[in-house]
């Protein structure tokens, strides 16, 4: 009974001297207080500073087509097929714009067969792109506001023999390039 009478009073007094304990902030501030008298009080600020900045690396939003179904041509066996590549928040170093480029083998498949295909930037195909060509730019902006879309169209170049779910994998890439290009 001792005992606890003993461990409820050092319990209450922990307790209390807990309670009693001053709490204490701090933060560094740079020299250059200042003193001020109102009414015979001195009061004393003191004053910080901080930096704000700012890292903005180069970015953008590129939104490519998944997928990009060809369609007959007026009965003719050829196959067209068109989307656009758009690019938004696209923030690059100055003097930089942002290069596309496409890669592809340009041969549809399916199974043992084969079409030969082609990619343009414009549906006359009178601007057509090469494998590791140049689809277009886009040039730095200030926002969500897209640049102009870049067009991009696909024919068969071979008429269609074979019935087929025909296939090709085209893989876009994107890199910072000086302006001037």
């Amino acid at each position: 009974m001792k005992n606890k009478k003993v461990v409820r009073t050092l319990t209450a007094v922990a307790l209390t001297a807990a309670m009693a304990a001053p709490i204490t902030a701090s933060a560094a501030i740079t020299p250059g207080s200042q003193s001020t008298v109102s009414g015979g009080e001195v009061s004393t600020t003191q004053t910080g500073e901080t930096s704000v900045t700012l890292n903005a690396e180069a970015m953008y939003i590129v939104t490519i087509p998944a997928i990009v179904t060809l369609t007959e041509d007026n009965n003719t066996a050829i196959y067209k097929g068109n989307d656009q590549i758009t690019a938004d928040h696209v923030h690059l170093d100055e003097g930089k714009k942002l290069e596309v480029t496409l890669k592809s083998d340009f041969e549809l498949s399916a199974g043992v067969n084969t079409l030969a295909y082609t990619a343009a930037k414009d549906d006359d195909f009178t601007q057509t792109i090469e494998n590791d060509g140049v689809v277009g730019y886009f040039e730095a902006n200030t926002g969500a506001s897209a640049d102009t879309p870049l067009p991009i169209y696909f024919k068969t170049t071979q008429e269609l023999k074979f019935a087929g779910n025909y296939s090709d994998r085209v893989t876009f890439s994107f890199k910072e390039v000086d302006v001037n290009i």
